[in-house]
């Protein structure tokens, strides 16, 4: 089958949406699929691109056999939502002429935000006689309302015509949790049209992996006897981890305790911003690593922070979590008790879990974690054993198989 992968973020592009969409087309061309990319330059997480790709207006890239069509993308000096609107016009822009360039698929994988891919991608959907899938990583039209991204009524009900025009028309919109499932369903997607396409992991990548201890603790002088406690990824607004500048003001007395937080981002600005005011000298930002980087922070930290803000529907789960808990890190987490992402970790015991902005109960367990070394293993045992059901060739092998049936029933 001839497939075309349509996503904003893509390789080499090391967070979030970019990992999925670049290993869903390995996994597919490795199947026997033919498999072409359509995206832009890369410059996520931080928000800036390399010097060779300034003022390209196209290029194809190779990964292994498969071929990445590159358009012009705009990454503004300060993200904000009129400069993120400008963005994706630039991108819609030269994406339509890359897919022209393409040519004719089978069949068309939108990884989404942001919803006008989807839009291009019902178009494009016509214009090949195609079928369209749009992977829903994130909603971006009440992530910009709950975040306050957004001002005014305008914008909101534009991004949901287009959203509604987009998921109208694709013949299937896939989600990564049950949660997100539901608001699918607000959103009035027939069930049929509805996938379950959770992200995964590549179980055996991890476990092939041959990192030296105490990496991470020498390049940042971080003595073996100190307590790391760390974060690493992209700093938004919707991470909120502000809560964290306030949990290191807690333990200002406990010299073996240090905390990261590692990354960039729209929010980042914002959130030093709110360091300055106290500045906790137990606390270090670094900029965002390099991949072996940020595998030698997990094995040499001891405890992962992860935190979520509250928001008005149940939206997020956070990409980066599988491959923490595939490598048996214990989790400290911060998120809205009634958000999906707080339920399943506590259910199944895989970390320490607590209500956002609990200052108190974060304080607490800390301390459990820092004195019950038994604990942190028991949660890092759990999250490893847990996360075998998402691995790389079960959750991919179906949606493929999914896609090739749905292939074979339309040919009848």
């Amino acid at each position: 089958m001839k497939i075309i992968v349509s996503s904003l973020y893509f390789y080499t592009d090391h967070s979030g949406i970019a990992l999925y969409a670049t290993d869903f087309a390995k996994y597919a061309q490795e199947e026997g699929h033919d498999v072409k990319v359509i995206t832009g330059f890369p410059f996520y997480p931080n928000w800036k691109k390399r010097k060779e790709d300034r003022r390209r207006f196209f290029r194809i890239d190779n990964l292994g056999s498969i071929k990445i069509y590159r358009g012009y993308t705009y990454v503004p000096p300060k993200p904000s939502t009129l400069s993120r609107l400008i963005q994706e016009f630039f991108m819609l822009f030269f994406s339509i002429i890359n897919y022209l360039r393409v040519g004719k698929h089978d069949l068309i994988v939108v990884f989404s935000t942001p919803v006008s891919f989807g839009f291009l991608g019902v178009v494009m959907k016509w214009l090949y006689r195609s079928k369209l899938i749009i992977n829903v990583q994130d909603f971006q039209v009440e992530a910009a309302s709950s975040l306050k991204m957004v001002k005014g009524s305008f914008f909101v009900d534009l991004l949901k015509k287009i959203e509604g025009f987009s998921y109208k028309h694709a013949d299937f919109v896939s989600t990564i949790s049950r949660s997100m499932i539901n608001v699918l369903k607000e959103k009035h997607v027939p069930q049929e049209k509805i996938l379950f396409w959770p992200n995964w992991i590549n179980l055996n990548e991890i476990d092939s992996l041959k990192i030296e201890n105490g990496t991470f603790r020498k390049r940042y002088d971080v003595c073996d006897e100190d307590i790391i406690i760390g974060y690493a990824g992209n700093i938004g607004l919707k991470q909120g981890l502000e809560v964290m500048v306030d949990l290191a003001n807690e333990f200002l007395e406990t010299p073996c305790l240090r905390f990261y937080i590692i990354g960039e981002g729209a929010g980042l600005e914002g959130l030093k911003d709110y360091y300055q005011k106290t500045q906790p000298k137990n606390i270090t930002f670094l900029p965002f690593l390099k991949t072996i980087e940020y595998k030698e922070f997990l094995v040499d930290s001891d405890v992962i922070f992860v935190s979520q803000k509250k928001t008005n529907k149940d939206i997020y789960f956070p990409s980066k979590l599988l491959e923490i808990m595939a490598m048996s890190k214990t989790i400290l987490l911060n998120a809205d008790k009634d958000s999906e992402l707080y339920k399943v970790l506590k259910d199944n015991n895989l970390a320490y879990v607590t209500d956002y902005k609990d200052l108190s109960a974060l304080k607490e367990a800390t301390k459990t974690l820092i004195n019950q070394p038994g604990l942190k293993a028991t949660f890092g045992e759990n999250a490893r054993s847990f996360v075998t059901q998402y691995d790389r060739k079960n959750i991919l092998g179906k949606i493929i198989n999914q896609i090739n049936n749905e292939k074979t029933n339309s040919n009848r």
